[in-house]
C-alpha cells in the first residue's frame, strides 16, 4: 500500500479528508467537464448447431448470467441470439432490478438451435438505432461465436457477406467510435476475421480455449465496456473505506465443491446459506458472488480454498474517472492518458485534498513484466484537478494490462484497463499480404527463363532448318529420272530441281 506524504500529521489528514467529503462546490472543478459516459453494452451469443460440440455444458448461460448481475445501475444493455436469424431475448433498455430479473429468466433461451452463423446480421440487429445513438453513452458490442460467417450455402455469398462488413461497416463503427469485441468458441471459428472485426472498430478479440475459460473472458470484456473501481486484494484480504456504500467480491473457483465465506473487520462470518442484513449470495458451478451493502469500514477476509482467484469491485462517491487509453496501439507511439479523482460526480481540485492521495499507473507487458508510471511524484498538483499522463511507448507487441491505482491513508481504488499492441511493420506476425521478395532473389529465375527460351528457340530454328533440307531432297527425288533425260537439267523454263550450292 502506498501512504500519505509524512509531511501531514494524522490530525491533518483526518481533517483534509473530512474536508474532502464536505468540500463546497469552490473547490471543485464545472460538473459537466468530468461527467463520464455511461456504458451501453449489446452482447450477441451464437446458438448455433455446432455450439453443441463448442460449449456442450452451455456455459454460455452462466456467463452471461454473471454479466448480467455485474452491469451497474443505469447502465444499458441488451442480448441477442443468432443463428439464421437474430433475436432479442433481453431487451434493450436501462440496466435496474427488473432489466436483470428479465435477463436472468432469458438465460434459459441460449441453446443450440441455429442452422447458420449470421454474424453480419447480428452486429446490424444489435446497432438498430445507429443513426440516434444517445451522445451521453458509450457504446460497446461483445460478439461470442464459434464460426465462420455463414449466411447461405453458396461460398461466394458468405465470403462477400464477411468482406462486405469488413470493408464497409466495420469502419463505420471505428470511426463512431463503437468497439465490437470478438470472443472466439472454438479452434474452427474464423480467428483472422474476428481479429480484422476488432481491429477495424478498436475492440479486443479474445480466444478461449475451452468453454470454462468464458466466465473470465466475459468478466475482462465487462471490464473493457463497464469499468468499475476496485480495491486490491492481498491474501484474500481488501481494505474498504468509510466512502464506500456498497462492495461486490467476486471468487472464482476450480472446483464444485469450493467453500466459500466472508469475514468482516468486527470477525462476523457471512455463509452463502445464511441470510443477513443487507449481504446478498450468489454461486453456480463456477463462481461465487456476494454484495454487501453499507460494509463496515476496515479489514474483510474471503474464505475460499487457495486456488481461488477474487476480485472486490466498490460503489462509492469517492471515485477515479480515467480517459481511456485505445485498445488497439501500435508498438512505439506515446500515448496520454486524462486521470481525475471526484467526489460526489466533481472533480476535486483542492491541492491539499489531492496531496493525500498517491496516484500510479502500473503497465505489464506480455511476458509478465511490469513497469510503474509515479504520477503524483512526476507530476504537478493540477490547478484544474485532472492529471495528464504521458504514457511510456509500448515496444513489445501483444496483450498489455495497465491498472491506474489510488490510494490514501484508508482508500485503495484500482481501475483495470487492455491495450493489444501491434507489431512493427517489419517484424508483424499476421499480413493480408504475401512477403515481399528483394530484388536480387528474382535474378536467378529469370536468367534460367531466358536460357530456356533461347534453347527452345535454338530448337525451333534447327527442326525449320531439318524439314527444307527434307523438302528439298523430295524435290531432288522426284524430278531425278527429268534431269537425267536432259543433260542440261532443265525441266521447265526458270525451274531447275538443281541445288544452287550444288557444283
Amino acid at each position: 500500500m502506498i501512504t500519505v506524504p509524512g509531511c501531514y500529521s494524522i490530525v491533518t489528514r483526518s481533517v483534509l479528508l473530512l474536508a474532502l467529503l464536505c468540500a463546497p462546490l469552490s473547490t471543485l472543478a464545472d460538473p459537466a467537464l468530468s461527467a463520464g459516459l455511461n456504458p451501453d453494452v449489446r452482447l450477441l451469443i451464437d446458438i448455433s448447431g455446432s455450439m453443441k460440440t463448442s460449449d456442450p455444458d452451455n456455459l454460455r448461460a452462466p456467463a452471461l448470467d454473471l454479466i448480467v448481475r455485474l452491469l451497474p445501475d443505469g447502465a444499458k444493455a441488451g442480448v441477442w441470439i443468432f443463428g439464421q436469424n437474430v433475436n432479442p431475448i433481453v431487451e434493450h433498455r436501462i440496466v435496474d432490478d427488473s432489466w436483470r430479473e428479465e435477463a436472468q429468466r432469458a438465460v434459459a433461451a441460449i441453446d443450440n438451435s441455429g442452422l447458420r452463423t449470421n454474424i453480419p446480421a447480428a452486429i446490424k440487429a444489435a446497432l438498430y438505432d445507429l443513426d440516434r445513438l444517445n451522445p451521453e453513452y458509450r457504446t460497446s458490442i461483445i460478439l461470442l461465436t464459434d464460426g465462420k460467417v455463414d449466411v447461405s450455402e453458396s461460398p461466394i455469398a458468405n465470403v462477400n457477406a464477411a468482406k462486405s462488413l469488413l470493408k464497409d461497416f466495420a469502419p463505420e463503427l471505428g470511426a463512431t467510435g463503437i468497439p465490437v469485441h470478438t470472443i472466439a468458441l472454438s479452434d474452427e471459428a474464423d480467428w483472422t476475421f474476428l481479429r480484422s472485426i476488432a481491429q477495424a472498430t478498436d475492440g479486443l478479440a479474445e480466444k478461449a480455449e475451452s468453454a470454462v475459460d468464458l466466465t473470465s473472458i466475459f468478466l475482462q470484456s465487462l471490464e473493457m465496456v463497464a469499468p468499475s473501481a476496485r480495491v486490491p486484494v492481498d491474501n484474500s484480504s481488501f481494505q474498504i473505506d468509510s466512502t464506500v456504500e456498497e462492495f461486490t467480491a467476486l471468487v472464482f473457483f476450480e472446483t464444485e465443491e469450493a467453500i466459500v465465506g466472508l469475514v468482516g473487520p468486527d470477525g462476523k462470518r457471512y455463509r452463502p446459506d445464511e441470510s443477513a442484513v443487507g449481504v446478498e449470495w450468489f454461486s453456480n458451478s463456477q463462481f461465487a458472488l456476494v454484495t454487501v451493502d453499507a460494509p463496515a469500514a476496515g479489514m474483510w477476509r474471503i474464505e475460499a480454498p487457495d486456488n481461488t482467484r477474487t476480485r472486490v469491485t466498490v460503489i462509492s462517491d469517492l471515485k477515479l474517472d480515467v480517459d481511456p487509453l485505445p485498445n488497439n496501439l501500435p508498438a512505439g507511439r506515446i500515448s496520454e492518458m486524462g486521470l481525475r479523482l471526484s467526489d460526489k460526480g466533481q472533480v476535486i481540485t483542492d491541492p491539499e485534498i489531492l496531496s493525500l492521495f498517491d496516484i500510479a499507473i502500473i503497465i505489464e507487458d506480455p511476458d509478465g513484466v511490469k513497469s510503474t508510471v509515479a504520477v503524483s511524484s512526476a507530476y504537478v498538483l493540477p490547478q484544474d484537478g485532472e492529471y495528464r499522463v504521458s504514457i511510456p511507448a509500448f515496444e513489445k507487441a501483444g496483450r498489455h494490462n495497465v491498472l491506474v491505482s489510488v490510494s490514501g491513508e484508508t482508500m485503495q481504488r484500482e481501475l483495470p484497463m487492455y491495450v493489444e499492441v501491434a507489431a512493427p511493420p517489419a517484424t508483424r506476425g499476421f499480413s493480408s499480404k504475401g512477403s515481399e521478395v528483394p530484388e536480387n532473389e528474382f535474378q536467378k529465375p529469370m536468367l534460367g527463363m531466358a536460357a530456356l527460351v533461347a534453347l527452345v528457340l535454338l530448337i525451333v530454328m534447327w527442326m525449320l532448318y531439318r524439314s527444307r533440307q527434307r523438302k528439298l531432297a523430295l524435290w531432288q527425288d522426284r524430278y531425278q529420272d527429268g534431269a537425267d533425260d536432259d543433260p542440261e537439267g532443265e525441266l521447265l523454263p526458270g525451274l531447275s530441281a538443281v541445288d544452287d550450292e550444288r557444283s
